[in-house]
């Protein structure tokens, strides 16, 4: 089945992510997180460091599930193999030694970077209309039609690195 894309910029006010969603707050080694609305449980993405400080080049980000009943936070639990190489996992290649490109394995068409922001803090960051926006998190909405839910649209936020204005985007996926 061929799937067409359809990329949408939308005031905050208009994302469909629920306000009753947990709010992951900001730490030293958040990168971004991924909600869906099947339910609360959020993918974490972590800034992997060695034990000298400096960015696993290996390994640059660490993945875990954040894991929700009825609202309120349960425990920390590491993603399974499926889920890593099928669904949340990524792909990185090494541009230098505070660097690195990746891609979500279940969506390839957006290169993210891993690299140093404003204040020397590691951020994950892509590409805009040629804005660099530092990406915060990520909600997917999905139906589920079998073995594996279908994507119907994915809301991206995040923030202009040059301004510090907030970025929002749909990603709408429409089967022809």
């Amino acid at each position: 089945m061929i799937s067409k894309k359809q990329f949408i910029s939308i005031p905050y006010e208009e994302l469909s992510k629920p306000a009753d969603y947990p709010i992951i707050e900001d730490y030293p080694s958040l990168l971004f997180f991924i909600q869906r609305n099947q339910n609360h449980n959020t993918v974490v993405y972590e800034l992997n460091v060695s034990a000298g400080g400096l960015l696993n080049l290996e390994e640059p980000m660490s993945l875990h599930w954040l894991r929700y009943e009825n609202g309120h936070y349960v425990e920390k639990q590491p993603l399974n193999y499926i889920q890593k190489k099928l669904a949340y996992g990524y792909k990185h290649r090494v541009i230098a030694n505070d660097l690195v490109a990746f891609e979500i394995v279940s969506y390839d068409e957006i290169r993210f970077y891993l690299g140093k922001g404003m204040g020397e803090r590691y951020h994950a960051f892509f590409v805009e209309n040629g804005i660099n926006i530092q990406l915060q998190s990520v909600y997917i909405y999905a139906e589920d039609l079998g073995v594996f839910p279908q994507v119907k649209y994915a809301e991206i936020s995040g923030i202009v690195a040059s301004s510090g204005e907030d970025f929002y985007k749909r990603i709408i996926f429409e089967d022809l």
